[in-house]
């Protein structure tokens, strides 16, 4: 045989071998390891059916893929197979399972992945339970399990709760009871005031057991409303518990309520909350929700069906923290008495002027979740007469000046009149302020620099930034451009704008000698502005005692102590006459208030017997 056929023969050979290596790896012969590699591969990068279809039972291997999965609360894993070891028609490799579960985080175990080849000559993964944990069966899969821990408190001053669970009554359906949905969910929407649409799309879509919350009521509420909810077919309750503030309008706007998740929050919050969670819906709750809210103890379980019946691995949870405020709940009991009865809109905020801290903040209507007393801005009206008169002092007035009140005034071609009565002719500056004569204030307008007003405002709290863990506005006070914005701008009309607990500022300025800003958490920083004159101070002092006295605001007369206070009715929109919102400032001691009414006739009238039932409140 020749060298060139010994080398024709080689190459022959080596094509047949590389052709029967070929033959046999579509054929499954090499398989143990191929077969090993596509089922974690497919396993891992989470295509379950068709890791599945490389089994020796693929139906039921697709069915456990899934299901333990999916009770992992849809856990990714990486699966890493060792050294495999084959034995005529089996194979065996370990198997490192390594699972990164929502809210648990990572888990690893090990297992062992088996193999065989068919009489088809194909290797494939012999199929069992234990391939995806050593203690599965049939009957078995892997799960997870949740222990719920506290909410974190939100706290007064005093470190007392303003909130805590308590009783309540789920009121909606068991979707599967509904015969009618339409039928129910009208007659539920009809009596709880609640959008019939949505519910009745929640009830078709809802599971067989699953309960449709309509409204979660406390129970006096509920009783009242039995009877029509009786009526409403198919219509369910479940008692249940909530976190809740001691009444419906206790601080609703601020403090906010704690409800089920909706999908839109489940994102915003990032995984940090699990479906069916309770999270914050507006106010404090919702500002903090991730510091108030819970980590639930979660553990890995086997289950028999739905029950837990070992506990694989355990996250330890945490109770969720609290929050600090400066709120005072007997301040805050106060304030809601002053509104008990109203539905209008008003507002309440009370401030400690030694400090700056909010101690209540209370809003009507009960229902919204606006928080007007410290976000809602107004022209401030006459309340912010205190403000022009201080610039006035600055600026040489004397309150025994005798300043004329007439009925009527002009200034740059517009007409101003007095909303609350004015003093007939030629008084002392005292009596104007008492009062709260317009005409006398636009009269003076002219002895005040552009920007006088402005600057004066600022060392009362006005036109500055207010840093608070909810939105407040401090307010604005710009300079009058012409003779009319300077006439308007002496009585808190032109374009100044101050929310409640802004004008709540200005008097607890008065009352402290100098503005402290607000602050709602305990931990807020510190902030004051400079002292007040110590002549600006006790000439405020007495010119707002004054108004109580014998001037606008005698509603709070008969009350216990020294009040001052000023009152204000300050136009808004159009209209001959436009309409007006009603204001009341005052201070007694350590405690500053403002009140708003919307659309109120007039300061006097309206506000400032709101002001005399919260210092009446306090007092009991």
């Amino acid at each position: 045989m020749t060298a060139r056929t010994t080398a024709l023969l080689a190459l022959v050979a080596g094509a047949l071998a590389v052709a029967f290596v070929a033959y046999r790896t579509l054929a499954g012969e090499d398989g143990p390891a191929k077969a090993a590699d596509g089922f974690v591969q497919r396993w891992s990068s989470g295509d379950d059916a068709a890791a599945a279809r490389l089994t020796d039972d693929p139906k039921a291997a697709a069915a456990a893929l899934k299901a333990n999965r999916k009770g992992l609360d849809g856990a990714r894993v990486k699966a890493t197979l060792g050294e495999l070891k084959e034995s005529g028609d089996s194979a065996t490799a370990p198997l490192s399972l390594r699972w990164q579960i929502p809210r648990i985080g990572r888990w690893g175990y090990e297992s062992k992945l088996r193999l065989r080849r068919s009489e088809d000559d194909v290797w494939r993964v012999r199929w069992a339970p234990k391939t995806v944990h050593p203690k599965l069966d049939d009957v078995t899969r892997l799960g997870t399990t949740s222990v719920p821990k506290a909410r974190g408190p939100i706290l007064d001053r005093a470190r007392r709760r303003l909130m805590r669970e308590r009783p309540v009554v789920r009121v909606g359906a068991v979707a599967g009871k509904v015969r009618r949905p339409a039928v129910t969910a009208r007659g539920l929407a009809d009596v709880l005031d609640v959008d019939a649409g949505p519910l009745e799309r929640a009830i078709r879509r809802g599971g067989k057991e699953q309960f449709v919350d309509a409204l979660t009521l406390r129970p006096p509420d509920y009783r009242r409303l039995r009877p029509a909810l009786d009526a409403v077919p198919d219509a369910a309750t479940a008692e249940s518990t909530a976190m809740l503030a001691p009444t419906r309008g206790f601080a609703r706007a601020l403090l906010g309520t704690v409800a089920p998740a909706t999908k839109e929050q489940l994102e915003k919050l990032g995984g940090s909350a699990s479906p069916g969670a309770s999270v914050g819906q507006w106010g404090l709750q919702a500002r903090f929700e991730r510091w108030l809210a819970p980590v639930p103890a979660r553990r890995v379980v086997i289950r028999a069906g739905a029950t837990p019946i070992e506990t694989l691995a355990t996250r330890h949870g945490r109770p969720g923290h609290a929050v600090s405020t400066t709120l005072d709940a007997r301040v805050q009991a106060a304030a809601e008495a002053a509104l008990a009865g109203r539905s209008d809109e008003a507002a309440l905020v009370a401030v400690q002027p030694s400090t700056g801290d909010v101690l209540a903040v209370a809003n009507r209507p009960v229902e919204s979740s606006y928080d007007r007393a410290l976000e809602g801005t107004y022209a401030p009206g006459s309340t912010f007469k205190v403000v022009s008169t201080a610039a006035l002092l600055r600026d040489g007035l004397s309150v025994d000046e005798t300043t004329s009140c007439p009925r009527t005034i002009e200034a740059g071609g517009r007409q101003f009149k007095n909303f609350e009565g004015g003093a007939a002719g030629a008084v002392p500056f005292s009596r104007d302020f008492a009062v709260s004569c317009n005409t006398a204030f636009v009269s003076l307008a002219p002895r005040l620099a552009p920007d006088a007003l402005r600057r004066t405002a600022r060392d009362y709290g006005l036109g500055r930034k207010l840093e608070l863990a909810l939105p407040a506005a401090g307010g604005q006070v710009p300079p009058g451009e012409d003779e009319v914005e300077r006439a308007a701008a002496m009585i808190g009309q032109h374009e100044i704008l101050a929310s409640p607990l802004a004008m709540a500022s200005v008097a607890a300025t008065v009352a402290a000698g100098r503005w402290h800003a607000p602050r709602l958490i305990a931990s807020d920083p510190r902030q004051a502005g400079p002292p007040l004159p110590a002549s600006e101070r006790d000439t405020l002092r007495s010119l707002m005692r004054l108004v109580v006295t014998e001037g606008s605001g005698t509603a709070l007369a008969s009350i216990d102590g020294e009040v001052r206070g000023k009152s204000g009715t300050a136009e808004f929109g159009g209209g001959d006459p436009p309409p007006t919102h009603a204001w009341f400032i005052a201070f007694r001691d350590d405690v500053a208030v403002a009140v708003l009414v919307e659309k109120g006739r007039s300061g006097g009238s309206v506000a400032a017997p709101l002001a005399a039932r919260f210092f009446s409140a306090l007092d009991r």
